[in-house]
């Protein structure tokens, strides 16, 4: 998911370290450069890797929202969720590494800060808290129940222990639960805490990984391989292999200043509805044609865990995979157009319509008296709300300013969904209702919505102010003085 922390620029906030573009790069392979100018891929703004990030934030959350209904068979949600996974994880990790830097010593005080010491907090937090509301307690044990609709129960004899609605527990529970910290283990995170380790263990290996010749096809041969082994799920490395690829792509996309091309003209947005539109119909053949697994997308597991008797060919379904997920990613980004291309509109247009903004540094922009000029803005800056005078932009705006702080929501989302789970009848209808019945498409329906809800309340600033000692801690009394003056 990019890492879901807040890179801030020199505005109140973005995307882009330091707020600008990377400098163009004048020594790209030839096929990078004939690439670059047959598709006019370029580097991308801070708005729009935003956006993206609040899109898919949003799809993260609806998948993990919806998911009970997939797990007792509901085919609508068995699409969505075949539509989203093709692409939405993958975008995060590639943005991740389109905006994550060198390793200095500042940036290994943010990973520690912002990545390291949130995930230990919050992993002992939720496997407690999991643990004390759905694997103790008399309705593990003693809760039988009658559909009286069907005329039959739906209820095992007991629910299964650690099962927070029919079919689906957050944690393993040998490996997951709380109990006591002799038998406490970090090895394996809690639920989607795997992201966080993960995109640690691709920040530490990026440059080992970039000493190699033709990395991305080494790193592609990894993932590929890495399910014939039976590495799972311990300390994420399975997916971390897995996802090095998309990782190191995105950093190579800021290296050689380029980015998934937006479309542009009627022809090229036309087409690129009608791409999405062939994933969506795919979707449904995967779901009503062959019935195939969402679990094939996670790719967190051996190869034999997920495909069965047909693990042989495990190798050339990651290959399948890597293929659509690429494709899929170009044409949802294709489908996020950059600030500009909605109106957006900033400070700083000469009198002629010329814009200054990216042509002068916020350092150098003096007026003839010699004061720093306001008028002139750095690229990868923001626009302003209030500078807008259209919906459209001031709406775009908004959601880059909600995407800017991803981590919230990404975090928190998960909370929710163990409330809801526990303290309301929301997902009650998991244990009694069959998955083909309309009554769970509308439940599905009003998810999706519920879904949007909260990202768009967990990304208000009450709640992240509310949240940063926890999320983003004040770490420098760690360090000494002069470390921190690196």
């Amino acid at each position: 998911m990019a890492s879901p922390t807040t890179v801030k620029n020199g505005s109140s906030y973005g995307t882009v370290s330091g707020g600008e573009y990377p400098a163009p790069s004048h020594g790209d392979p030839k096929w990078v450069a004939s690439l670059k100018a047959i598709t006019g891929a370029a580097p991308v703004s801070s708005e729009r890797l935003d956006v993206a990030k609040m899109i898919f934030i949003t799809l993260v959350c609806a998948g993990h929202f919806v998911e009970p209904f997939y797990k007792i068979g509901n085919k609508p949600t068995q699409v969505f969720m075949h539509v989203i996974y093709g692409f939405h994880v993958p975008a995060f990790v590639l943005i991740s590494g389109y905006v994550s830097g060198d390793l200095n010593a500042q940036r290994r005080r943010a990973l520690i800060g912002g990545i390291v010491v949130p995930f230990l907090a919050l992993h002992v937090l939720y496997s407690v808290a999991y643990t004390k509301l759905f694997c103790e307690g008399d309705h593990v044990e003693f809760h039988v129940d009658v559909d009286e609709f069907h005329g039959t129960s739906l209820v095992p004899p007991q629910r299964p222990k650690c099962e927070l609605v029919n079919h689906w527990s957050l944690v393993d529970p040998k490996t997951g639960t709380w109990d006591g910290w002799d038998g406490w283990t970090f090895a394996y995170p809690f639920a989607h805490l795997w992201y966080l380790v993960s995109l640690v263990t691709k920040r530490v290996w990026r440059p080992f990984a970039l000493e190699m010749r033709y990395t991305l096809l080494v790193h592609l041969v990894l993932g590929v391989l890495v399910g014939y082994t039976t590495i799972g799920r311990f300390l994420s490395l399975h997916r971390s292999c897995v996802h090095m690829p998309y990782f190191l792509c995105g950093f190579l996309m800021k290296k050689h200043a380029c980015f998934f091309p937006e479309a542009r003209g009627f022809l090229a947005k036309t087409f690129s509805t009608f791409l999405l539109a062939v994933i969506f119909l795919t979707a449904l053949t995967a779901t009503y044609g062959y019935n195939l697994n969402v679990e094939y997308w996670f790719q967190s597991d051996p190869h034999d865990a997920v495909y069965g008797e047909n693990w042989g060919y495990g190798a050339v379904f990651q290959l399948a995979l890597y293929a659509w997920t690429f494709f899929a990613m170009t044409v949802v980004f294709a489908l996020v157009p950059e600030p500009t291309s909605i109106g957006v509109s900033y400070p700083g247009h000469d009198d002629d319509g010329g814009e200054t903004a990216g042509l002068i540094s916020s350092a150098a922009s003096k007026d003839p008296q010699g004061k720093k000029s306001k008028a002139v803005r750095r690229v990868g800056r923001y626009g302003k709300e209030r500078d807008q005078t259209r919906f459209a932009t001031r709406a775009y705006l908004r959601l880059a300013k909600w995407g800017s702080r991803t981590l919230y929501p990404f975090v928190l989302h998960i909370a929710i969904f163990m409330l809801l789970a526990k303290y309301t009848d929301w997902y009650e209808m998991t244990w009694h209702v069959d998955g083909a019945d309309g009554e769970v498409t509308a439940r599905f329906v009003l998810t999706l919505i519920m879904a949007v809800v909260t990202v768009v309340f967990l990304s208000l600033k009450p709640v992240t102010f509310l949240f940063k000692w926890l999320l983003e801690p004040s770490l420098g009394f760690l360090y000494s003085p002069e470390t921190q003056k690196c």
